[in-house]
């Protein structure tokens, strides 16, 4: 408190190491007594154990509601004390302060202290128990306090009334920072999934992964705010963004932590069912009460909407500013009676339509609108009006009469302007190197934009579980985008227009040729399985491979040309050197930019065209008979029962083992052994808790994983409960033949290392180092 309220002293190096010592005390206290086994603590009582190794007895902090937090804000202090980098503390750190505090409010009302009385001991959640839920929750509570920085930054130079220049030069390093402890912390979580949960796959836009990756959207738009073609308009917008990734980061501790609401592997305990409201935010609001629970989610709430309430008041006032500044007049102050009627459109059409989300948005959108020029409305509030609303019919917020009725509120401001649209700006790409250079410097900050909405817009609607087909369906024409943006971008200057205008045209016929005959293709997967009624899963990825197979090969000359020519200076002047951060920085995106095609690439493979719901992915063997599924020959041979007392158990954690033994081979050769099965854990009152243990098959090309999850094994215990397991002839697993997965991973790590070395090149770092 003493930091915000008499922040004049209070940056010396004592008052920060005191302050940070005293927020991260709780967390730091909280986790020792994991570790003693404190079992005067309801907490360990409830999620710790004596029996557990020590980094699964830490990652037992964050099994309850309040060990996340603590852990939260002790991330937060950390990055707060990097912050604080003065005597006197400027608003952001003070702002970063006050977060702090609020989450350890929240922890406080939670309890996390509370006595063990009366308390009947339990055990950690298995799913908990794994190497990587040690790493991942406290890298992803690192970037949402990074993201809070970003935020602070935006917020504190708004109340400075700095320009939007200094506000995004100020904020780059920390959402650099942040964009890089996302990266890892949201593959993290995927290399989770796909190692320890039974989906076969490692992403399935889940809510709580689809709400991590919000941020990251709102980051990499700052990040490419100086690549745009209008550096001046992106720049205006970036501090905006800033404050939009903070509220996004809350947004999805908020996802996580409203269990009810949206349905999630990740979600945490809590009764969001009090209503038959489709609209989640409505039954957010039906959790929030006079009860711990509801006293954080009403915090969480409060919090995104001061954060959205100061993007829309900075973007409309540095809207009014710019425009008074050229003497120029808003369209709320020509024509105040329409405006109002514009405004008082959008909002009925958003009640009737029903969505919180489309509401909010939409009014801001407008608000934007009729703050712009009157003599030429900004056309990217219009078409922000109009994708809202088509997307709130694509994700079944809206039917097509509510959507045609919402949109025509921002068309009818483009109809009646006095601005003559010339089409012909549309063909400059395709005349002119430069015009095409500035189309795809503006693909990542629109595609992206656009991207980011969607994806909300559909969060929104997956309160009884993901849509996954609609993601992958409805993102399609983004990927495509992207790939044709990036190939533009790394041709340069180095490939004529007409010669591009025809490798573009030719490759757009054969992907269209080519979705329209892909059954004629020997895709991997469930290719003729329907997306919709008119496009299978493999018609959308062939369309999507013909353009990363165009745009893979100049990205990747482009990204070793430019590794041959900065790894020599980097020899030469050092690593650090200030003359060569715009050179790392230049390696850093490229090296992004073959990341994320490789990435997409590993995406269309394995999730595009997986459908993991579909039974043909159930194949049931007898033992000793070779059963031919996706060019293998599988081979039931034994059944597996492993004690914990067995000098044969191998896990450290769990209290039995049951799996089978497969045999896989290839034109009758063995290629692999594999073993899927069951940890069983014994909780203390009795009840028996399994957790499926994938086995997989590491081919040149991609994985084949097997999982034998507890749906599929009843027979196999009851053969162990009756001790008959070498009885059992027959066994049902599911197998999914995941070629491509290997690009997944080679493309994470490509930008894991593009967003380090972005991070390294910003001034701040260098400055540090130097100091240093």
């Amino acid at each position: 408190m003493h930091q915000i309220i008499r922040p004049e002293k209070a940056g010396t190096k004592l008052f920060k190491n005191i302050t940070i010592l005293s927020q991260t005390a709780p967390f730091i206290l909280l986790v020792i007594a994991f570790i003693i086994d404190d079992y005067s603590l309801k907490l360990v009582t409830e999620y710790g154990g004596s029996d557990l190794p020590i980094l699964y007895r830490i990652s037992a902090v964050w099994g309850g509601r309040a060990g996340p937090l603590l852990l939260f804000a002790s991330l937060t202090s950390i990055v707060t004390w990097f912050m604080t980098d003065r005597e006197e503390l400027d608003y952001d750190v003070r702002i970063m302060h006050g977060f702090t505090l609020g989450i350890l409010f929240i922890s406080w009302f939670l309890r996390p202290f509370e006595g063990s009385e009366g308390i009947i001991p339990s055990e950690l959640n298995p799913l908990l128990q794994t190497d990587l839920m040690v790493i991942h929750p406290p890298v992803v509570f690192s970037y949402y306090a990074l993201c809070i920085a970003t935020a602070s930054v935006a917020m504190g130079g708004i109340i400075h009334q700095k320009s939007a220049k200094e506000i995004h030069d100020a904020q780059l390093h920390w959402a650099r920072a942040a964009f890089f402890i996302g990266t890892i912390g949201i593959g993290l979580g995927g290399l989770w999934a796909y190692t320890v949960l039974d989906w076969g796959g490692y992403w399935a836009w889940d809510p709580v992964e689809t709400g991590s990756i919000l941020p990251w959207f709102a980051l990499l738009l700052i990040v490419h705010a100086r690549s745009t073609p209008d550096t001046s308009k992106s720049i205006q917008i970036s501090p905006a963004l800033g404050l939009i990734s903070g509220a996004l980061a809350i947004h999805a501790t908020l996802v996580t932590r409203a269990n009810g609401v949206w349905a999630s592997v990740h979600a945490f305990a809590a009764d969001g069912l009090g209503t038959d409201s489709q609209d989640p935010y409505i039954r957010v609001m039906y959790i929030i009460d006079a009860s711990p629970i509801g006293f954080e989610l009403a915090c969480y709430v409060i919090s995104i909407l001061i954060l959205g309430f100061f993007a829309i008041y900075f973007l409309t006032n540095q809207q009014i500013n710019h425009l008074h500044s050229k003497n120029k007049r808003l369209l709320f102050e020509d024509r105040k009676e329409f405006s109002l009627i514009l405004l008082l459109m959008t909002l009925g059409i958003s009640i009737w339509i029903g969505s919180t989300a489309v509401t909010i948005v939409g009014i801001s959108f407008m608000v934007l609108l009729i703050t712009s020029d009157s003599s030429k409305p900004s056309l990217q509030w219009v078409f922000s009006g109009v994708l809202l609303m088509f997307y709130a019919s694509w994700s079944s917020s809206a039917t097509i009469p509510q959507a045609i009725a919402g949109m025509s509120p921002f068309l009818i401001v483009w109809l009646i302007s006095d601005d003559e649209d010339d089409l012909e700006l549309l063909l400059l790409p395709f005349k002119s190197k430069s015009m095409r250079m500035k189309f795809a410097r503006a693909i990542p900050w629109y595609g992206t934009s656009a991207f980011l909405l969607l994806t909300w817009l559909l969060l929104t609607v997956e309160i009884d579980g993901t849509n996954l087909e609609a993601h992958e369906f409805y993102g399609a024409p983004f990927i495509g985008l992207l790939a044709i943006g990036l190939t533009i971008y790394a041709w340069g200057k180095s490939v004529d227009v007409k010669t591009g205008n025809i490798l573009f045209a030719s490759v757009f016929v054969i992907s269209i040729i080519s979705a329209v005959y892909s059954k004629e293709f020997n895709l991997p997967g469930d290719s003729s399985l329907l997306f919709a009624s008119s496009f299978s899963r493999g018609s959308v990825a062939i369309f999507l491979l013909i353009w990363m197979a165009l745009a893979i090969p100049p990205n990747l000359k482009q990204a070793y040309v430019t590794a041959s020519k900065v790894i020599p200076k980097i020899r030469e002047n050092g690593f650090f050197a200030k003359k060569n951060s715009s050179r790392i920085r230049l390696l850093g995106s490229h090296l992004s930019h073959l990341g994320i095609l490789l990435l997409l690439v590993g995406h269309i493979f394995t999730t595009t065209l997986i459908d993991r719901s579909d039974p043909s992915h159930l194949v049931t063997l007898s033992r000793d008979q070779a059963i031919l599924h996706d060019g293998y020959e599988f081979i039931f041979t034994d059944v597996e029962l492993i004690d914990l007392e067995s000098e044969d158990y191998d896990y450290p954690v769990g209290d039995g083992y049951l799996g089978v033994v497969i045999e896989m081979k290839k034109d009758g050769v063995l290629i692999d052994t594999l073993r899927p099965g069951i940890l069983r854990f014994d909780s203390p009152s009795g009840q028996v808790t399994p957790r499926s243990e994938p086995d997989r098959h590491v081919g040149l090309f991609g994985d084949t994983i097997i999982i034998l999850d507890i749906f599929q094994s009843n027979d196999l215990l009851d053969a162990m409960m009756f001790r008959e397991t070498s009885e059992v002839e027959r066994i049902r697993v599911t197998v999914h033949d995941l070629q491509g997965s290997h690009a997944v991973w080679t493309g994470w790590i490509l930008i894991i290392i593009g967003g380090g070395l972005a991070l390294i090149s910003s001034p701040k770092f260098n400055q540090d180092k130097a100091n240093s």
